[in-house]
């Protein structure tokens, strides 16, 4: 067989506005010579050009119909991830025979590795690859600055206002008996982070402008660079929690905000929430942590991030290192 010398990068469409998936898309940069194609994720069935690799890891998909991708693309699959939405037809028979020719199939969360395993597919956890994105941004002791930046905490907590100036988000926590979340979400801050914490947050969010892909790379360059050099990363997005556990950067998910996601029954975060430090906030208000630390998180006083991940980093990187050099 001739030697693949083309490399493709997996991503999303430039209307994007999470710069998750875009920090997700470096992770698997991280690892290609080069890239010679840039592929829209809903766009992987048309492609016609030279053979290429990619690396497949990612969330999948709006559009099942648009599954499986083109014989062009040779695939190594880690940190996948199958949308609940679309289990139906990304399970198919001719799914599953793709499924099984490109095996084992690594999994982002424990529910596709089920889901696929189910199937008769050869599918295991993985973690996600955004765990390796230390390789390359490396936090040096140096650099690192008194910034305390706040990405989104609790970010389905709707604020009073919110609720006002929107008859359909007021009427949906009135149904779900959460219209008081927007005190509950002050009550977190109050009673899990000093003041001089929440005196020197930075409150910002991963949601981004529309703009071009070239853009969207930059921007998510850019923020991982400043996640890297942070003193505290304080979050409720995976996409920046996972980072930060990989650079070394203390982080701490709050988790809680919608069913399922304060229960740990949503399937993006099955396994993968296991490896942050948690607040962990119950639909009945409760606040609890998942790890061990006296008295409120303070400016000199940071909890450790736990090392659970670094097994699974590890074993992540040998695979796509190894996927690269293989002919």
């Amino acid at each position: 067989m001739e030697e693949i010398k083309k490399y493709g990068l997996m991503g999303c469409s430039r209307k994007q506005t999470n710069v998750g998936d875009y920090v997700q898309a470096l992770a698997a940069k991280q690892y290609l010579p080069q890239v010679d194609i840039y592929r829209d994720r809903e766009e992987l069935n048309t492609y016609e050009g030279d053979d290429i690799k990619m690396i497949m890891n990612g969330w999948y998909m709006h559009n099942p119909k648009n599954w499986p991708p083109s014989e062009k693309i040779n695939p190594l699959f880690v940190s996948m991830h199958i949308n609940s939405s679309v289990y139906e037809g990304m399970t198919e028979e001719k799914s599953i025979n793709y499924f099984k020719k490109h095996q084992p199939i690594g999994c982002r969360d424990k529910a596709t590795a089920k889901l696929l395993s189910d199937h008769g597919v050869d599918a295991y956890y993985s973690g996600c690859l955004t765990l390796t994105l230390g390789r390359t941004y490396i936090r040096k002791p140096e650099e690192i600055s008194d910034e305390i930046l706040f990405i989104d905490p609790l970010f389905h907590y709707f604020s009073l206002k919110e609720m006002l100036n929107s008859r359909i988000k007021l009427l949906s926590r009135i149904k779900r008996r959460r219209f008081f979340e927007f005190m509950l979400k002050k009550k977190v801050f109050k009673t899990q982070f000093s003041d001089d914490i929440l005196k020197k947050a930075k409150f910002i969010t991963q949601v981004i402008p529309e703009t071009t892909i070239e853009n969207n790379f930059k921007i998510a360059d850019e923020y991982l660079k400043r996640l890297s050099k942070a003193k505290l990363v304080v979050t409720s997005r995976i996409h920046c929690a996972l980072p930060c556990l990989a650079m070394g950067t203390p982080v701490v998910f709050l988790n809680g905000g919608f069913e399922g996601f304060g229960n740990r029954f949503n399937s993006r975060f099955d396994g993968l929430i296991d490896f942050f430090n948690r607040v962990d906030i119950s639909l009945d208000g409760k606040i609890t942590r998942n790890f061990d630390f006296d008295g409120k998180i303070g400016f000199n006083n940071l909890p450790v991030n736990k090392s659970l991940h670094i097994p699974f980093a590890n074993d992540l990187m040998a695979k796509c290192e190894g996927f690269v050099a293989k002919n």
